[in-house]
């Protein structure tokens, strides 16, 4: 049986992701607009994928050596209101193989608790930092400072009241900054995506869902990302 060639992409994307090594990814909940954004570059032919979100509740990442399995427990867990640290200790099951994973969650109904963990055959560097209704985790990054400016980027897009969509390009373009996937070299990423949802999306249509694949291998990513994010502010506004 032959395969369209779209369907074959498709099936090709899906399969990079399932085994995708992500390397820095931001989870952000708005308190006041409700809104969830997830955002995520690597130096794979795709990382989009390695996170969900459930519109109104909250997001989870599942990223390493991504685990879909894990990323649906985690996602499932997130739709029945379960506390975010339950789910954190659920997704460490030995069945998910959590040392070779690193996981976030972070949950509209418990905002001060967001968790994440980072196994211990990760490849490093490696790590994540917390903030109220944020979560940054990184892993085979080029620098040890890059979660840190990640955090920055974030919280002072906070204070200067930016969309969660411009928080979550300017969370990753400052990954890029200090090198990114340290695997890339110069092009810091190879793939990234932006994805926000509204409490009333359905989880299949979100509100912004960026993305760019690797099929051009003199890309960064990052700038390709920046070019269809603004491409879709002008769009928006011409609506």
């Amino acid at each position: 049986m032959k395969l369209s060639k779209g369907i074959f992409l498709a099936f090709l994307a899906m399969c990079y992701t399932l085994q995708a090594f992500a390397t820095w990814s931001i989870i952000i909940i708005d308190p006041k607009t409700k809104e969830i954004g997830i955002a995520g570059a690597s130096c794979t032919y795709s990382v989009y994928g390695i996170g969900t979100i459930v519109p109104g509740k909250g997001a989870v990442v599942v990223q390493a050596m991504s685990n879909n399995n894990a990323r649906k427990k985690g996602t499932t867990m997130v739709q029945q209101g379960i506390a975010p640290e339950k789910i954190l200790s659920a997704l460490r099951d030995p069945v998910f193989d959590p040392e070779n994973q690193q996981y976030a969650i972070v949950c509209l109904y418990d905002l001060s608790t967001p968790v994440s963990y980072t196994g211990t055959s990760a490849s490093p560097f490696k790590g994540s930092l917390t903030a109220n209704g944020v979560s940054i985790q990184g892993n085979i990054l080029a620098d040890p400072g890059e979660l840190k400016a990640i955090l920055d980027a974030v919280l002072k897009g906070q204070k200067e009241h930016l969309s969660i969509a411009e928080i979550l390009m300017r969370a990753l373009e400052a990954g890029a900054e200090l090198g990114g996937d340290k695997r890339c070299g110069e092009r810091k990423a190879a793939s990234a995506f932006i994805s926000v949802a509204k409490p009333s999306d359905n989880p299949q249509n979100l509100s912004i869902n960026l993305v760019v694949t690797g099929e051009n291998e003199n890309i960064n990513a990052i700038t390709a990302l920046r070019n269809k994010f603004e491409t879709w502010k002008a769009d928006v506004k011409k609506r």
